[in-house]
């Protein structure tokens, strides 16, 4: 029983959580987009993209994606330097 009540309050803290219609409207994408990109694992697929969507689509506003994706693309890139190929968890620094 007490696994049931903590599995329905953490499932009714997750659905409270998104992005408020300030955030949705001031939001910097590209920087959004490029911690994405260097945080995501492969393959990168955008689509944390379609999740600020659909937040931001509540508040009657939608995400810069192009902004978001030039910004994703750096992100990977960085990642991609820093860390080199997927599976490598090499940094520069040894």
């Amino acid at each position: 029983m007490k696994r049931i009540l903590m599995l329905a309050y953490a499932t009714a803290l997750c659905g409270c959580a998104g992005m408020s219609a300030e955030k949705c409207s001031s939001a910097d994408w590209f920087w959004l987009g490029q911690r994405d990109g260097y945080s995501a694992a492969p393959p990168y697929t955008g689509s944390m993209l379609d999740t600020y969507t659909a937040e931001c689509s509540v508040h009657g506003t939608k995400p810069d994606a192009e902004a978001y994706a030039k910004g994703l693309e750096s992100g990977q890139w960085n990642r991609l330097l820093w860390w080199g190929p997927p599976g490598g968890r090499k940094s520069r620094h040894g």
